[in-house]
């Protein structure tokens, strides 16, 4: 009975090593989005059903989205800058991230303003960063829904006349699970050093 006894705490003791080695990248992970102010709520939030218009003039929908996590946030083309720097960040990002972790993310644009945002200049304005990258505009409502869901803020500021309006906004990249769910946030600033171990890390999560 001794030897029994010993070979199972000898067996329980190899199923925990096994255990805490399985959870050691989820361990460490965790440790470097702490370290680097990324906020991650305690349970993922529910994000409503949504239909937009994509870059490409075609409907795009919260499904679309699922099966991937999605880095998003809100902006508009005519940005003079944090848009751009956002998106050249990311492009520079994504030209370091091994293909293996870029497979799993999808990077998306919502459009703040959705009257000047059409497909025919999103289009070619977000293949310039990356053609993978996709943008949604066209649907004010579902835009205020999503936004306030996603804690993202914009207001229009009119300025003098024969000026075009600007839009402000916060520069927050909204982090969505596989299954299109709000998980947190990331502050800027997103440039490549920081948002390639970001993206890995959030990878194993």
């Amino acid at each position: 009975m001794k030897g029994v006894s010993g070979l199972a705490v000898i067996l329980l003791l190899a199923l925990a090593a096994g255990v805490a080695t399985a959870k050691w990248p989820a361990l460490q992970a965790s440790q470097v989005l702490q370290q680097n102010g990324v906020v991650l709520f305690s349970r993922p939030l529910t994000v409503s059903d949504f239909t937009f218009t994509d870059e490409n003039g075609a409907p795009i929908t919260r499904q679309d989205l699922m099966g991937k996590k999605v880095l998003m946030f809100f902006g508009y083309t005519f940005c003079p800058d944090i848009c751009p720097t956002t998106l050249m960040d990311l492009r520079r990002t994504w030209k370091r991230l091994p293909d293996s972790v870029k497979q799993g993310w999808q990077v998306v644009l919502v459009s703040i303003d959705p009257a000047r945002d059409l497909p025919e200049n999103l289009g070619p304005y977000m293949h310039y960063f990356n053609r993978d990258f996709k943008a949604m505009t066209g649907n004010p409502q579902a835009l205020k829904t999503l936004a306030a869901e996603l804690n993202a803020l914009y207001h229009k500021v009119e300025r003098g006349e024969g000026q075009a309006y600007l839009m402000d906004h916060s520069a927050n990249l909204a982090v969505l699970d596989e299954q299109g769910n709000y998980l947190g946030y990331i502050e800027p600033p997103h440039g490549p050093g920081r948002m390639v171990t970001l993206i890995e890390a959030l990878s194993v999560r």
